[in-house]
């Protein structure tokens, strides 16, 4: 594998983000990883004239989608339906043996987008949940509590003093925004990804942080009073101690009642 072809595509998100034009918007879980996949065309005719992806997934999951998006454009609904996973190999110059995978989990993802298309399957308005239309109804509303906003793209924004209470944020991207003062109490944050986020005074009472991405935070004085987190919950060392006023809650993990005791396994 090329690792330098690799890491363009995946550090310069080559084809991710929303597309306002979407003639279809269509979702497709990994059920190998439980990565979330959530493809976007535009199709003029029997032509899809451009693809763009938002994906939960990891960097293999970056890349494949950002090849496939590639390879999309200019065809035909029947061409695109007929890539094969052997036709990514060559962007980064062959797969991993145990990575090989996301190539089919990819060309999938078209299949199935093209087949939302062509049965009007997709996701249908009240369920694209994009950026501009979020940003919208907080300049009117002045909140977004309560609102269902899972999966939306709110990286890199100020958002401070931002009422999230009970929101469903699930696998929403917050990376790098200033959430200062922000209330999120009782939202499900659960797989979310705040990493680079500025949390000084921000509310995470009884919200859902398990597998959150909390990586490179600024985290401040903030009240995580009886969060839920699990073992997917990802913070840096030096904030571990956010998890002494939060409750453990899923996986099985273990836990040392001495440093000189042999582990136990607990379900918390």
């Amino acid at each position: 594998m090329n690792f330098e072809k690799f890491n363009a595509l995946v550090e310069g998100r080559v084809n991710y983000g929303e597309l306002e034009t979407a003639s279809v918007v269509s979702e497709y879980k990994n059920i190998g990883c439980g990565d979330g996949y959530r493809l976007y065309l535009e199709i003029e005719g029997d032509t899809i004239r451009d693809a763009r992806y938002t994906t939960t997934g990891c960097s293999f999951s970056l890349a494949s989608l950002a090849i496939i998006c590639d390879l999309a454009k200019g065809k035909t609904l029947a061409e695109a339906r007929a890539i094969s996973p052997e036709e990514l190999e060559p962007a980064i110059e062959g797969y991993p043996e145990k990575r090989k995978n996301y190539a089919v989990t990819a060309v999938q993802a078209l299949q199935k987008a093209v087949r939302d298309f062509e049965e009007q399957t997709g996701l249908k308005g009240e369920q694209v949940i994009s950026r501009d239309k979020t940003l919208e109804h907080l300049k009117a509303s002045g909140h977004l509590r309560g609102l269902n906003l899972n999966s939306v793209m709110l990286d890199k924004l100020d958002l401070k003093g931002v009422d999230f209470s009970g929101a469903n944020l699930q696998h929403a991207f917050l990376r790098g925004s200033d959430l200062t003062g922000a209330n999120f109490s009782g939202a499900n944050l659960r797989g979310a990804f705040l990493n680079d986020c500025v949390l000084e005074g921000t509310n995470f009472e009884n919200a859902d942080l398990r597998f959150a991405k909390l990586l490179g935070a600024k985290i401040g004085t903030c009240n995580f009073l009886n969060a839920l987190y699990d073992i997917g919950t990802r913070v840096d060392t030096k904030n571990m101690h956010i998890f002494e006023s939060m409750q453990q809650k899923g996986k099985e993990i273990y836990l040392k009642s001495s440093p000189d005791a042999a582990p136990n396994l607990v379900n918390a």
